[in-house]
């Protein structure tokens, strides 16, 4: 019985997978055109069409329900071929699902049921339950989950605190505006880029450095969280901008996270509507033209926004469900719990290239579960070519290449480690310092100005 199944499984694949149209709708078939056979009349030839032209009303109808009665009989054959087909696929996906079955094939990643999990899932329901959108608690929630919730809450909040009021003071001692957005942003560049005391309090703070030992968190993922960056003052280009985030939030100022290939940075604008790029990794302004210059931003990413563009509050939410999943992986590798994060990031920010790639990670996860459960190898196209016999296989791999695609169309091209870290050094080149000392003294020229009043 297995085997002919599987020569059935063989044919009906040759026939559905080796280009044959009748997995579509098949056309009717034409009708049957009078045969022009010759007959022979009063010892002459001609054809029949001549015969029946010259012939009586009773042989013309004769003549008419044969040829009717042919075309029956013809379309009937066809019809009952057409069924036998359609009768051997039935029995062929009957047989592939009796094999699967034997073999009971999963075609879902299994759940990680393993301790510290379940802090991932309740972190989800409170992010994407929580009404009220907040930086800090989305971000706390995200590491939190990460370090099984053993993180101090109250002195996360403290030290946040104490930051946002070390910023409202240094303003006020500097007699910068703080209505004004280029003010208060122009006090967190300077907040993280240089050595600042408070007269009255004696109290200093030491510019952030940036931590090029594993900045990637390919060992430690943890190295990409603002708690780290918090107690060492060192951190990347993850930590970074999401500190500078929280307290932009805690004390007002409007600012917004970008990304470009392997990397997120600030942008804010001034009051006139002019906007800054803020490079957090080496303490300076930067242009639109610099970041250009890593040679891995492609036209098609910049037609889909998915780098140097100001992410939303939604697209920004969803780059905390990006991040709780990153830490999942990390912990407990991919399953269908990631794929329900995923789901609901990409429900929030459908062109998120890192949401995007993860889903296609996940796919061909999948894909590899359920070849190891056939016996198959995928990465020998020899016998990858086995996964004909089961339908549902090849769904998957069609849904693996076709999310690599959508990747791919949405304009993503992969930058290397080395790339990224010889881009890292040229940003301490002369014409980027040159830049960042023209923009500081221009914001600096701003802030010198006496806020307008009714008066002016």
């Amino acid at each position: 019985m297995i085997n002919k199944a599987i020569r059935r499984i063989i044919f009906v694949a040759s026939i559905l997978y080796g280009g044959s149209c009748l997995s579509q709708i098949l056309p009717a078939p034409p009708v049957p055109a009078p045969l022009a056979v010759p007959v022979v009349v009063n010892e002459q030839i001609v054809d029949r069409k001549t015969v029946l032209e010259q012939a009586s009303p009773s042989v013309l109808q004769s003549e008419q329900k044969r040829q009717h009665l042919q075309n029956t009989s013809l379309m009937n054959e066809v019809e009952r071929d057409i069924h036998r087909q359609m009768q051997i696929m039935r029995e062929v996906a009957k047989d592939v699902q009796a094999l699967e079955s034997k073999r009971e094939v999963i075609y879902s990643l299994p759940s990680r049921a393993v301790a510290g999990a379940e802090f991932y899932h309740s972190a989800f329901n409170k992010i994407i339950l929580d009404t009220v959108f907040s930086i800090k608690e989305n971000n706390f929630l995200v590491e939190n989950a990460f370090f099984g919730n053993k993180m101090d809450k109250a002195e996360f909040d403290k030290v946040i605190k104490q930051s946002a009021d070390f910023l409202i003071a240094k303003m006020k001692e500097l007699n910068y505006s703080l209505t004004d957005n280029s003010a208060k942003n122009f006090m967190l560049f300077q907040f993280f880029s240089e050595t600042l005391q408070l007269k009255s309090s004696k109290q200093e703070h030491l510019p952030f450095k940036y931590d090029f030992e594993d900045y990637m968190g390919f060992e430690s993922h943890s190295k990409l969280f603002v708690s780290k960056l918090m107690e060492t003052g060192s951190g990347q280009c993850h930590s970074l901008p999401m500190l500078y985030l929280i307290l932009a939030e805690e004390i007002g100022a409007e600012a917004y996270l970008a990304l470009s290939p392997n990397h997120s940075y600030i942008r804010f604008p001034d009051q006139k509507g002019k906007w800054y790029n803020v490079e957090l990794t080496n303490g300076m302004f930067s242009t639109e033209s610099y970041i250009l210059q890593s040679g891995y931003i492609k036209s098609e990413a910049l037609q889909n926004k998915i780098y140097m563009q100001n992410l939303s509050r939604k697209e920004l939410l969803a780059q905390h469900l990006t991040d709780l999943a990153g830490g999942y992986i990390f912990k407990f590798g991919y399953d269908e719990f990631v794929q329900a994060v995923i789901d609901k990031a990409l429900a929030l920010y459908p062109n998120s290239i890192t949401a995007n790639m993860l889903k296609a990670n996940i796919a061909s996860a999948r894909f590899e579960y359920v070849m190891k459960q056939l016996g198959i190898n995928p990465k020998d196209p020899n016998d990858l070519q086995n996964i004909r016999h089961f339908p549902k296989a090849i769904e998957l791999l069609d849904s693996v290449n076709q999310q690599f695609d959508l990747v791919d169309n949405l304009g993503y091209e992969h930058m290397p480690e080395y790339a990224y870290q010889k881009w890292l050094q040229a940003m301490a080149g002369e014409k980027q310092k040159q830049d960042n000392e023209n923009i500081s003294k221009q914001l600096k020229g701003i802030l010198a100005k006496p806020p307008k009043t009714l008066k002016d």
